[in-house]
């Protein structure tokens, strides 16, 4: 799943520069606003029933399989009406042009054609059938940035995004239901909703707080500085995220059903959460060293001067990534050991002080205070998640945490003392990326020396071994 969704960074990083070079800051804000009602309504089409299908020892039934989907299926349909109707007032609360005020409607459609492939996906999911997942998300994410580029190019504009959405979520769709079959159709049983709710019900509310968390830009910044601000703030996350987590992405996906499925055995569950944390900073801490520490000329020579005003921004997002990293797999540890309310503490508690410090800091610094506030918040959760769970598994926390961050830090501080110097073109900045990687190694050699070429070994032993296997599959004609 990691190498599958690395393939996909250089794609995303390429795309995002073409699309950031010909569309406007406005562009990119009003996208943002947009995604950000379409995905709130999509966490309101679950109430956590997949995940009770995934989390669940035994293998779910026909019946339930069919009352999950019936229940998603008709809300999302009902929540797609409900934002063609709210479109026009909500097009004036955020500032939106006239010509780009009846994208939400066309946005909404992906809610039903999501809907479509959510069983599908729960299913490849607890088979942890990741190579096939991998192979989805990387065709999907394809199509929608081929789509975007063609239409951008094209002169659509923000127009670019919405066709590109569809396309992607319709290609997604199709490509699960096609990998994993099972009895489509409609029921509603009482008794498996009444039981899948009672662990998806405190889940999903975790979720809805992510939401919350993660569209503070868009809902904040929109009514206080308009679509140009929301569009620098969501290119800067946009960067930060592109280069950092597509390992947390597909380490994510992986982490809650397969931790699940070690839920008995305390010793397996520690190891494999100090395992996931260990690879997810070892993965994303020297990319985001690297882009902190070029930031300033991979804006010049890549996207150009006019996103010049988000790179403030950046920096905060960059911790947020950081922080972001190690909360995944952390709340899906927590909800794999059946322990959903207490990670919903935390989330609602995180979101609360995502929004406290965002109404601190932009009162002070304008639309970049959003960034600075992610930057912040991030840790609170961070340290009570690592409390929480310290009562649960033993975890080496020096191991998978601390000696990473630091070879991290270390290496942004250089990186840029010889940048400010040396960087004057497209060539140099390439060759000062390159040289951030090797200096990130070298750091990691300093603090772990002989451990980190053993681990390297048995790391590349394990990935061979599991490329070569065959993914755990349940029994059932439905799989």
């Amino acid at each position: 799943m990691l190498l599958r969704h690395a393939a996909s960074v250089p794609l995303r990083l390429l795309a995002n520069i073409l699309l950031a070079r010909q569309l406007a800051p406005a562009d990119f804000g009003i996208y943002a606003i947009a995604a950000v009602f379409v995905s709130t309504a999509t966490l309101f089409t679950d109430f956590g029933l997949t995940a009770a299908l995934i989390q669940k020892r035994d293998p779910p039934t026909p019946i339930e399989l069919r009352t999950t989907f019936t229940v998603r299926f008709l809300l999302a349909l009902g929540l797609a009406l409900l934002l063609l109707g709210a479109s026009a007032p909500l097009a004036i609360v955020f500032r939106l042009s006239e010509s780009s005020r009846h994208i939400l409607p066309w946005f909404a459609l992906v809610l039903p054609i999501g809907a479509l492939g959510s069983i599908s996906m729960a299913l490849l999911e607890r088979a942890l059938a990741y190579p096939r997942l991998a192979q989805i998300e990387v065709a999907a994410i394809l199509i929608f940035h081929l789509v975007a580029i063609a239409l951008a190019y094209n002169g659509f504009g923000v127009w670019s995004f919405v066709g590109a959405a569809l396309a992607g979520e319709s290609a997604r769709a199709a490509f699960l239901l096609a990998s994993a079959r099972w009895p489509l159709g409609f029921a509603l049983d009482r008794f498996a909703l009444r039981a899948s709710i009672r662990f998806g019900a405190p889940f999903q509310l975790g979720t809805w707080t992510s939401l919350l968390r993660d569209h503070i830009a868009p809902l904040l910044a929109g009514p206080l500085f308009g679509p140009r601000a929301v569009g620098f703030l969501n290119w800067a996350h946009g960067v930060a995220y592109h280069v950092s987590q597509a390992f947390t992405e597909a380490l994510g996906r992986v982490s809650f059903p397969s931790l699940s499925r070690v839920q008995e055995d305390r010793e397996a569950f520690g190891r494999m959460l100090e395992k996931m944390l260990r690879a997810l900073t070892l993965l994303t801490t020297p990319l985001l060293a690297v882009a902190a520490g070029l930031i300033p000329w991979i804006v010049t020579f890549l996207y150009t001067e006019k996103w010049a005003p988000a790179i403030p921004a950046f920096y905060g997002f960059a911790v947020r990534m950081l922080g972001g990293t190690l909360t995944t797999p952390l709340v899906a540890a927590l909800n794999a050991w059946g322990r959903p309310r207490d990670s919903l503490r935390i989330l609602a508690a995180w979101t609360a002080s995502d929004w406290a410090a965002a109404l601190v800091l932009t009162a002070r610094y304008g639309f970049t205070g959003v960034a600075m506030a992610y930057g912040v918040s991030v840790w609170l959760p961070v340290l009570w998640l690592i409390r929480t769970l310290g009562t649960i598994a033993s975890v080496n926390w020096s191991y998978a945490l601390v000696r990473p961050v630091l070879a991290g830090a270390m290496t942004l501080v250089l990186l840029r003392a010889l940048a400010e110097r040396m960087v004057r073109d497209l060539i140099s900045l390439l060759a000062f990326a390159g040289l951030g990687l090797f200096l990130y190694l070298a750091f990691l050699l300093l603090l772990e020396r002989k451990a980190l070429l053993a681990e390297m070994r048995a790391s590349a032993h394990l990935i061979a071994r599991a490329m070569r296997g065959t993914p755990y599959v349940e029994s059932g004609r439905w799989r």
